[in-house]
């Protein structure tokens, strides 16, 4: 009799846990499907995707500062525009980090992008020098890009990223329109006003 109680308190927890997670997950779910990214493209002339089941490809991108290609990414919430004529990109995504009692914690991150021509990768870090890591050391190229950003230093105030086609920043937190206008508005700039040099063809291996 007590085994008979026993499995039946067993099922019943399973049932409630099960129907805690159904109804969290479909919140999760309808709560994505309605991000205000889906409003923003509308009003763009946009493409949207909230990251849950299938749905449009981007046209290029990452998913996370880290650079995996967000055709990949099943879970991150996206949305492509154009900016002052160029193709742009936000992000909504989530990042993994240990937490004091060594668990694992994940906080939101957002990531914006625009589209620029194929280059060498090309880092700036606030505070550091540029970089240009698939570039022989002391390249004249990385050298002239560095004396660039020394005579532009309010283009080295944040994290940037180019390479793959895509100029990308990002910061803590989800995506606002403010943020990502800003944002795209900072990289568009950049693009443009970056040596020329950057991108002409056959760059990648500049000595």
């Amino acid at each position: 009799m007590v085994t008979v109680v026993a499995v039946l308190i067993g099922v019943v927890v399973v049932a409630v846990a099960g129907a805690i997670w159904w109804r969290s997950n479909s919140k999760f779910v309808a709560g994505r499907q309605e991000h205000w990214f889906k409003a923003f493209a509308a009003e763009r002339g946009g493409t949207f995707h909230s990251g849950v089941g299938p749905g449009p490809s981007p046209t290029f991108g990452v998913a996370h500062p880290s650079g995996r290609p967000l055709t990949e990414s099943s879970r991150a919430a996206w949305v492509e525009f154009r900016h002052r004529e160029r193709p742009a990109i936000a992000v909504d995504t989530r990042e993994s980090y240990r937490r004091s009692d060594d668990h694992t914690g994940f906080r939101d991150i957002h990531v914006t992008q625009v589209a620029v021509p194929p280059c060498p990768e090309l880092r700036i870090v606030p505070g550091k020098a540029l970089s240009m890591p698939t570039l022989p050391p002391d390249s004249r190229l990385e050298g002239a890009l560095g004396q660039w950003l020394a005579a532009n230093p309010r283009f080295g105030q944040r994290n940037v990223v180019v390479e793959h086609g895509s100029a990308r920043t990002w910061a803590p937190g989800c995506a606002t329109r403010e943020a990502i206008a800003a944002e795209a508005e900072f990289l568009t700039e950049l693009a443009e006003r970056l040596p020329a040099a950057l991108w002409a063809p056959g760059v990648t291996g500049a000595g």
